[in-house]
């Protein structure tokens, strides 16, 4: 036994404050204790330690011990030794008084970890050991003697809810996953009725628990039931070759089996917890872990809830995320709703729902405000809404009052935060948006009261949301005050990206309540407009300047999210709920029908700002909105393109976002290309009852649009274009703002290729442009050539070659041809234009685009050697070779064209070589530096792309394919001696790097097969690190894959008759004990376990003496000489296969590694608790 003054002093030096011990000295007492815990003391020994010493660190050090030597050494202690060293630990902090909380804490962790590894082994005597205990411990009037029982199921609870890697002695997943069924089978409600029954009888003896250890016992109990109520409980049918399912059902929904029906029977337990957060509701500390379990009751499904209930399975319907509802089928019920009594799921939800509403009606605490969100979004979203549609009048009036009350509460503190980079109240608001909208999409199923209420409620959210960003008149936010919301000189994110969840859920309102809002946005815009023509420059107010800018700012945001992106489904361009709206106001007379809309339109751009009241007709709400719009782009274009002295009264931000806004309106003022659409009769079936009794119906053609190729569609084309170059030439400086131009290019270019291209502006503009100098000049560039290639006439297309893109070729040649440092940057810019280039290549255009770039081509090795300090410059070459290589070169056919590229590429890995792979040769440190490395990790993916070719296309002669696996092999073998741990610690880069490794081994191991012997042992040298999990679990699978890809070429060459390579094989084969342990460690993380299988089935089939040699050292090792016998019959039965089944070079296929994965998981049963790997 150690001697315990040397044990104390090792205690000592680690707990003694860092001016008292040195370094190495704390450094070796860690080691002297690492030491310990790998078995250096025996379970007696450490008892006896346990009870002589007083030093609290040594305790705890001695309960780890103890428990890592148990669990080592498990086959070697009977059932009596683990009951009563069981019993011991969690009796030790009772016996030895007044311990430190982390000695008592490790204590009780010990004993949780034994319970658990003896649960599947004798789990009736464990666990009512245990019982026996909490039952003695709760019984007491000692109430630090019921704290102690309540932290005990805390960690015995999160013990058998977490799952450790100890597959060498043989506690592997599926063990874990038995064990935590067996826990939640037997033991999981008795230890939460223990739980409860204890806080119970403390409420009812010191209601207002005012003592510490009371809230002690309180906290402790929160914990617990939390830790409960959020159990992931293992779904109800489930066989181990399905554990994919174990995936899909996993959820934050609290899930119980039917078992627990009891506890939930009366719902007494929804009133225990809601009296007791009346009570600490005040104990911020106290409030949390009791808002976690009442979120977890409102999210409460599942059998517990009595078979006659709802049975809900989870069906996502269209809608995004946040609206996928569960479908309900009412099963064994014949008598009416209305005629029986409400079952215990209705129940449950509507005593939840009411005792929620009574608590917190009155008042909502700050601290309670986003978990109450949180609560009120689990019980609307978890539970079928025809629940809620069954909910007595009553209460589903007080439930659509509370969740509209506590929106309309929270938006205005919400936005006004936001606009300062305060997202505290963004989550709430976010949550409860996420609760309106299913309840507005759903109102008609509710009662016409019911509906009407929700409507009603649904215009005081958008007007509440509408006045907190605007100003009075029309709204009441603050007046912005320097570097708080308004400052044109912060790098700060723009508010469509700050605010777009909240503007997506406000626009979708807007949707339900059509007339409301665009009669007020017109009316707002009009007196905005209005006030924007009468600003005298000399007098206006800085301030009242910087207020009608943000005003007009937020109309056009909320007016984008309304019209384009928050319907799921279009007419037209249109959202489906707006052009309704039109088309049902055209058919009933409520709106003005036109069969042109320009001469409207046009007039708005002659002359605004157009006031709709002064129209003889009634516009209907796409018209209203694009009048407003039309009008502001005018006045915009004058102030702007006429050098009016009013264009100061623009800021960045409003260009930005009229910019963005118009955008959206070109594409909703797109009328339908599909025929479908056009025709008179198109309608949607599901919508027949809707429109009217007489079945006659509107054309789509109706719907307000500005046709291509008309005067008026010229003309905004040509006012854009102006507006966009005017902002290019004299706001340069304003890079978001030049960024939203392109953007606004780019849709035109989609939406209205040829007039944009027939457009004679377009060419001398862009003449005057520097396009290097452009934000987004990629995009741009990609958008032009695109547009090029959608054009029937070559002509245009000749002529935006000549006046677009060969000025680039030639101002490239002429900045080569400078040789001087300066134009680095100049040709870094221009190399971004010519990935834009190849980004656009598509199969018609492919040969001309190549032949095009190929002056760049021949440029780019003396660059790189010329030019290789500077890395921008190298990052973007490597950039555009990239993108050549992924889309442009996927196209080309021709040999000659992908031999001179096959070319270039060797000449480009050469010179990578020469001038900038010593700069990783002693990398260190790398945890930060993936800018630093940008240019390797583009390097290694411009290889991944070169071996791809080797199967495109498919005429191509084997020759061809040789030659793009020597590309990548070539650049690999000068990568592998310079692939380090600490530059492959660098995930972006680790990750290329693999990726090139899976493509060798998949598309080209005849390649690799004659290579030397060095590269080969530097490869597999880079696989053995990431089985071994050196650069995270995802390389783990990687290596897998790369080792099963080797042995399946070698089965496949032993098939066709062919030699294999014997040094290839030798050093695959030697992967068998690490394949081995990864299947048994990975037992239930299906991507690993499937892949760990599949790759150790195809080693056995490749070489089953190998395999049987592990087992037979495996089997001799001491810590499976007891169970060796066992051991050799489980292992017979796993390699014993029929000859359907058998794992030979002639007969190998995916179901017979399926095959061979089940039996792997059977062998892991029988196996469990048995197999030791050390």
């Amino acid at each position: 036994m150690e001697d315990i003054s040397k044990l104390e002093l090792a205690a000592h030096l680690i707990m003694a404050p860092p001016s008292q011990v040195s370094f190495q000295d704390r450094k070796d007492a860690e080691s002297f204790f690492m030491r310990l815990r790998e078995g250096a003391l025996s379970v007696d020994s450490c008892r006896q330690i346990l009870e002589t010493t007083q030093n609290h660190f040594l305790m705890f050090e001695l309960a780890r011990s103890l428990v890592a030597r148990m669990l080592k050494e498990w086959a070697k202690f009977n059932q009596e030794d683990i009951r009563n060293i069981a019993l011991y630990l969690l009796n030790f902090p009772v016996v030895h008084q007044d311990l430190p909380n982390f000695v008592s804490t490790e204590m009780f962790h010990s004993a949780a970890m034994i319970i658990k590894r003896n649960s599947l082994v004798a789990h009736e005597n464990t666990f009512a050991d245990l019982l026996s205990i909490l039952e003695t411990f709760f019984n007491n009037e000692n109430q630090k003697l019921q704290s102690f029982g309540l932290q005990i199921i805390e960690l015995v609870a999160t013990e058998f809810s977490t799952i450790w890697r100890s597959s060498n002695i043989s506690i592997t997943w599926d063990f874990h996953l038995n064990a935590k069924k067996q826990f939640e089978d037997v033991l999981l409600k008795q230890l939460m009725q223990l739980s409860l029954r204890t806080l119970s009888n403390l409420l009812s003896t010191s209601p207002d628990l005012n003592s510490i250890i009371e809230q002690q016992i309180c906290d402790k109990f929160l914990r617990v039931a939390s830790l409960i109520f959020c159990w992931n409980f293992s779904p109800k049918y489930l066989y181990l070759h399905f554990k994919v399912i174990i995936s899909a059902l996993r959820s934050n929904t609290f899930r119980p089996p039917e078992s627990w029906h009891e506890l939930f029977k009366d719902t007494s337990i929804i009133t225990f917890f809601m009296q007791m957060h009346s009570r600490i509701r005040f104990n911020e500390r106290l409030c949390e872990n009791s808002m976690v379990c009442l979120t977890q009751l409102a999210s409460l499904i599942g059998d517990a809830l009595g078979p006659s209930g709802p049975i809900a399975v989870v069906m996502p319907l269209v809608g995004n995320l946040g609206e996928r509802r569960l479908a309900t089928v009412m099963g064994g019920i014949d008598e009416p709703l209305s005629s029986r009594k409400p079952i215990l799921h209705d129940l449950y939800v509507q005593t939840f729902v009411s005792q929620m509403i009574d608590l917190f009606s009155d008042m909502v605490l700050d601290h309670e405000m986003v978990s109450l969100s949180l609560v009120i979004y689990k019980l609307f979203t978890c539970h079928p809404i025809l629940i809620f549609e069954r909910f007595p009048d009553e209460l589903l009036h007080r439930f659509v009052d509370f969740v509209a009350k506590n929106i309309l509460k929270l938006t205005q503190p919400t936005i006004f935060l936001a606009m300062k980079n305060d997202q505290t109240y963004s989550s709430a608001l976010g949550n409860l948006f996420q609760v309106w909208r299913p309840l507005l999409r759903s109102a008609h199923i509710f009662k016409e009261n019911i509906s009407v209420l929700i409507e009603s409620h649904n215009v005081a959210i958008i007007e509440t949301f509408i006045k907190s960003v605007l100003s009075p008149p029309f709204g009441n936010r603050e007046k912005p005050t320097s570097g708080e919301i308004y400052d044109e000189n912060e790098d700060e994110e723009d508010d469509r990206i700050v605010f777009m969840d909240i503007l997506c859920d406000i626009g979708f309102f807007c949707l339900y309540s059509i007339d409301y809002f665009v009669d007020f946005v017109t009316r707002a815009i009009v007196q905005r407009l209005v006030e924007l023509t009468s600003l005298n420059l000399q007098t206006v107010d800085s301030k009242q300047l910087e207020i009608w800018q943000e005003d007009f700012h937020w109309i056009l945001l909320i007016i984008g999210h309304f019209i384009r992106h928050n319907s799921y489904s279009y007419i037209g361009n249109i959202p489906e709920e707006l052009a309704l709206k039109c088309l049902k106001g055209y058919q009933s007379g409520e709106f003005t029908k036109f069969d042109d809309f320009s001469p409207l339109f046009q007039n708005c751009i002659d002359n605004p700002p157009f006031n709709p009241a002064n129209y003889p007709g009634r516009l209907d709400p796409v018209t209203l909105i694009a009048t407003q719009i039309l009008s502001w782009f005018s006045l915009e274009h004058q102030m702007l393109i006429k050098l009016d002295p009013n264009a100061s009264l623009l800021s960045p931000t409003l260009c930005q976002t009229s910019l963005w806004q118009f955008s959206l309106l070109m594409i909703v003022l797109t009328p339908p290309s599909s025929p479908l659409e056009e025709d008179s009769s198109f309608a949607k079936e599901s919508e027949e009852d809707n429109w009217g009794e007489d079945q006659s119906r509107i054309s789509v053609k109706y719907l307000p649009s500005i046709p291509p190729k008309s005067a008026l569609s010229a003309q905004i084309i040509q006012m854009s274009l102006e507006k966009m170059f005017t902002i290019l030439t004299k706001m340069p400086g304003e890079k978001k703002l030049c960024s939203d131009v392109i953007k606004l290019l780019i849709s035109l270019a989609e939406y209205r290729p040829l007039e944009l291209a027939e457009n004679e502006n377009l060419y001398s503009l862009f003449s005057g442009i520097d396009f290097s100098n452009l934000p987004a000049r990629r995009q741009f560039v990609k958008a032009i050539v695109l547009m090029g290639g959608m054009l029937e006439l070559p002509i245009l297309r000749q002529r935006i070659q000549e006046t677009i893109l060969e000025p680039l070729i030639q101002r490239f040649l002429a900045f080569c041809e400078a040789r001087d440092s300066i134009v680095n940057s100049r040709l870094t810019d221009l190399f971004e234009c010519f990935t834009g280039i190849a980004d656009a290549g598509q199969a018609d255009t492919a040969r001309t685009l190549f032949k095009f770039l190929q002056p760049v081509y021949e440029r780019c090795i003396p660059l790189i050697r010329t030019c290789s300090q500077s890395q921008p410059l190298i990052v973007s070459i490597l950039a555009f070779l990239k993108s050549n290589t992924d889309v442009l070169f996927f196209y080309v056919e021709s040999k000659e064209d992908i031999q001179s590229y096959h070319n270039l590429l060797i000449g480009v890995i050469n010179a990578y070589k020469d001038t900038q792979l010593q700069r990783f040769a002693s990398f260190e440190n790398a945890t930060d530096d993936e800018q630093q490395t940008q240019d390797l990790t583009t390097f290694i993916e411009i290889l991944c792309l070169a071996i791809t070719k080797t199967y495109l296309p498919l005429d191509l002669s084997e020759a061809s394919a040789i030659d793009s696996a020597k590309v990548s092999l070539h650049g690999l073998e000068i990568l592998l001696p310079m692939m380090s741990e600490d530059l492959l610690k660098i995930p972006l880069l680790c990750t290329s790097f693999f990726r090139l490794l899976i493509f060798i081994s998949d598309i080209a191991p005849e390649a690799i097969v004659q290579v030397s012997e060095q590269m080969l042992n530097g490869f597999l040298g880079c696989v053995q690190s990431a089985l071994d999990n050196t650069f995270g679990i995802e390389r783990v699978r990687s290596a897998l894959e790369i080792v099963n890809n080797f042995a399946s070429h070698c089965l496949l060459q032993i098939q066709k008759g062919q030699p294999v390579s014997p040094l290839l094989a030798e050093n695959i084969l030697k992967f068998i004990p690490k394949i081995f342990e990864l299947a048994m460690q990975f037992s239930c993380e299906l991507e690993i376990f499937n892949e760990a299988t599949s790759t150790l089935f195809t080693l056995i089939g490749l070489n089953q003496d190998s395999f049987k040699a592990y087992l037979n050292q495996l089997l001799s090792l001491p810590s499976n000489i007891e169970n060796k016998s066992a051991l050799e019959q489980a292992f017979t039965k796993l390699l014993t296969t029929s000859s359907d089944d058998e794992a030979t070079p002639r007969n190998f296929t995916a179901s017979k590694k399926r095959n061979f994965q089940i039996k792997f998981e059977s062998f892991l049963i029988e196996v469990s608790g048995a197999l030791c790997l050390t």
